[in-house]
């Protein structure tokens, strides 16, 4: 896996390419986003809650996109974080996303509700201009429909109904396709360290776009040995600044700077009662956590989570399977050389990081989210179903955008999407 890019592809900054691809970004994000405002409406309007909720329909569309993490995030912009050790807490949630938030509805006047969905709708918009940009640079060769189809694949994907609701996976992934792309111009190490650090700001798993960059730094064939160390040890702490912010304002408001990794242990999914280490050790080393929820006497069993019977409408069930999946796809990339080493690194640490600290407790859930923002191997399916007749990537699409749809109508509903 070589770090090196095709340069000479690269132009000024707001030529006619960059037009073309802010057009293409646009369109794709409001095509791609049909399938999800349908699905928000029929849930909305015509699906009841499962059992436990009230029992009439939801009348109100941005009411029915709060669901799960996208309601401690409007607490957060509403009431500001707290903190308590013996229960969840809402320091588990990153400051960037609810931060914008909350200047978006100052600005605007907007609900908060509003401008939840506002900021991520406009990130999403954003991550596809870059994405529009970043495999034009990393796959010159592809021609036009197969660009479209990298974008398509991306905006499809069932659990990238996410990135449009009121969660920072649209920022995440915003952020994060910026700073590929700043690397594959060959901007300077210092702007990408900058908007490296923001990134870490966003999401816990941050920190995997840190060790990308400073894998790109260590790959430089310009740069000798002493000049690679002193960039890494100068870029490091820059390139974490938001997290180290975070931590400082823990520090100051809660008397420890880590409350956002201590309030972890109070988020459990059907968790088997032993949580001893080497419990946990065995069990991450077999991939009990991915197998297991597919055996019935497992407490970690898909079907004992939800009210939704049928493996096909349940995410519990698919959560393993799209990890996986993403595992794979990541695999194939760098095998193929497909990939650069440091896009390997980024991918590689965001599927290592929730795995090893949070599916042994959680039994997998949230994984296939976790999973859709790894946004580089939207560029390897991309690279995969290039030998596809245009018919048979229509019937792709088509089908993902069913799934998605599906997934939304699901979500608004009430339904366990997580």
């Amino acid at each position: 896996m070589s770090d090196s890019f095709n340069q000479s592809s690269v132009k000024a900054a707001f030529d006619g390419e960059w037009a073309y691809d802010l057009l293409t970004g646009f369109a794709a994000y409001y095509l791609t986003s049909l399938p999800v405002l349908i699905g928000v409406l029929f849930g909305a309007e015509f699906l009841r809650q499962p059992s436990g909720h009230a029992s009439s329909t939801l009348a109100d569309p941005i009411a029915a996109c709060i669901r799960f993490d996208a309601g401690a995030y409007l607490s957060i912009v509403r009431r500001g974080y707290s903190y308590n050790p013996n229960e969840k807490s809402l320091v588990a949630y990153f400051p960037a996303y609810p931060l914008l938030c909350s200047w978006m509805g100052k600005t605007t006047g907007l609900l908060p509700a509003e401008s939840a969905l506002a900021v991520a709708n406009l990130a999403l918009f954003g991550a596809f201009v870059f994405l529009a940009r970043y495999v034009r640079l990393r796959w010159p060769e592809a021609t036009a429909e197969q660009r479209g189809m990298v974008l398509a694949l991306f905006g499809l994907w069932p659990l990238g109904l996410f990135f449009r609701m009121p969660y920072a996976e649209s920022l995440f992934v915003c952020g994060t396709l910026a700073v590929l792309y700043g690397m594959a111009s060959g901007w300077p190490l210092t702007v990408l360290a900058v908007l490296t650090g923001i990134v870490t700001s966003v999401r816990p798993v941050g920190v995997s776009l840190t060790a990308a960059l400073l894998w790109y730094v260590c790959a430089r064939a310009d740069l000798c040995l002493r000049a690679k160390i002193g960039r890494v040890l100068l870029l490091a702490p820059l390139a974490c600044w938001g997290l180290l912010a975070y931590m400082a304002y823990q520090w100051l408001a809660f008397g420890t700077p880590c409350a956002f990794a201590q309030t972890q242990e109070h988020w459990r999914f059907q968790a088997p009662n032993d949580q001893s280490g080497p419990a946990k050790f065995c069990s991450l080393a077999t991939l009990e956590p991915i197998w297991g929820v597919y055996v019935p006497s497992n407490p970690r069993y898909w079907g004992n989570a939800t009210s939704v019977g049928d493996p096909l409408f349940n995410t519990i069930f698919w959560n393993p399977i799209l990890f996986a999946l993403a595992g794979v796809l990541l695999l194939v990339g760098g095998w193929k050389r497909w990939l650069t080493g440091s896009e390997f690194v980024l991918g590689a640490a965001l599927l290592a990081i929730p795995y090893l600290t949070r599916s042994y407790e959680m039994s997998m859930a949230s994984h296939g989210r976790f999973a859709a923002v790894v946004v580089v191997n939207y560029l390897v399916c991309g690279r995969l179903l290039t030998w596809l007749p245009p018919l048979a990537m229509a019937t792709v699409s088509a089908a993902l955008a069913a799934c998605l749809c599906l997934s939304t109508v699901l979500y608004t509903a009430g339904y366990l999407v997580y």
